[in-house]
């Protein structure tokens, strides 16, 4: 199978009569490579595991995560088969012409219209935990923790996707203007461990390596309205790496529960054909089942799932 299951950290792990004190789940971004995150997600739906104190999404995995805490299952695949495959949130041809090239403008209000999320239900559901969506400042490039507000949740989705330069609009949210989060805080670990996890969940979609075609984006790009894509890249690369290090050797007392890809996904970050994203979807749920069957006895929550409760 082409994917990974690992604990980081304390070869000991903590059993079912010395239980973590503060559990935390992080979502990597990658777009539309979040179909593999949907499907882990929609198993931990399904069989009603909701074990974690604290939930930080970037980018991507902030829609996947908001989906998670409102209990939407299925809204994350929904989100990203049938509309991150429209012509009018991913199009080349306009953004040649001066345009977005993701316009997540029409994206959130075809969402809303569609599918929107029941943010009652996720306050309930939240209700003693801690959330929040990672965006990155505009202005400092500095990472911003963005809570969850029943109002401005959807603005801060799109605060902590909207990738530089790429979407030519503005993420603005509470007097911030905002970018991808994934540029400050690429695998926001760090910021689950300083909110007191000392067991930590992170589904990735990539490997542990960075992705090769940024570093290749980050070569070729030097002029026109993408000359400052490089920096921007680097700087994503450099909390990519800084993020690795830090679940390769957590402080001591912390594990880290680490759901990834081996190889890279058959989706892409855009212009996915829709083979990719199923194939990916369907990889999630079996990640997700076998995480379950493994852990969900060490984490609360649910145990042992049959993995016919899941369906694509």
């Amino acid at each position: 199978m082409n994917f990974s299951i690992r604990v980081c950290g304390d070869k000991h792990l903590k059993g079912s009569g010395d239980k973590y004190c503060h559990l935390g789940l992080v979502c990597q971004g990658g777009g539309q490579r979040g179909i593999f995150t949907a499907g882990v997600l929609d198993v931990f739906m399904k069989a009603d595991y909701f074990p974690f104190q604290t939930l930080i999404g970037v980018s991507a995995g902030a829609q996947n995560i908001s989906a998670y805490a409102c209990g939407a299952n299925g809204y994350a695949r929904r989100a990203i088969i049938r509309h991150t495959t429209h012509k009018a949130f991913y199009n080349p041809m306009r953004f040649a012409r001066g345009g977005h090239l993701v316009d997540l403008d029409w994206y959130f209000d075809s969402l809303n219209a569609d599918i929107p999320l029941d943010v009652e239900r996720g306050q309930k559901r939240l209700k003693g935990r801690s959330f929040c969506l990672c965006a990155s400042r505009r202005d400092t490039l500095a990472a911003t923790y963005l809570p969850f507000h029943a109002d401005t949740l959807q603005q801060a989705i799109k605060a902590s996707s909207a990738i530089p330069l790429l979407y030519r609009g503005s993420a603005m949210l509470d007097g911030g203007d905002y970018w991808d989060g994934a540029v400050a805080d690429a695998l926001p670990v760090r910021a689950a461990h300083e909110q007191g996890c000392d067991g930590i969940v992170v589904i990735r979609t990539t490997p542990r390596e960075p992705d090769t075609g940024y570093l290749r984006l980050s070569r070729g790009l030097g002029s026109g309205r993408l000359k400052g894509m490089p920096a921007l890249i680097e700087r994503h690369i450099t909390n990519y790496r800084a993020a690795n290090r830090f679940i390769e050797l957590p402080p001591q007392g912390v594990n880290i529960f680490e759901i990834s890809p081996r190889q890279p996904l058959r989706s892409r970050m855009l212009g996915s054909d829709m083979d990719a994203l199923r194939h990916d979807y369907r990889l999630g749920l079996t990640c997700g089942r076998m995480f379950l069957e493994r852990y969900a006895w060490q984490l609360g929550g649910a145990t042992n799932p049959s993995p016919k409760t899941v369906t694509v």
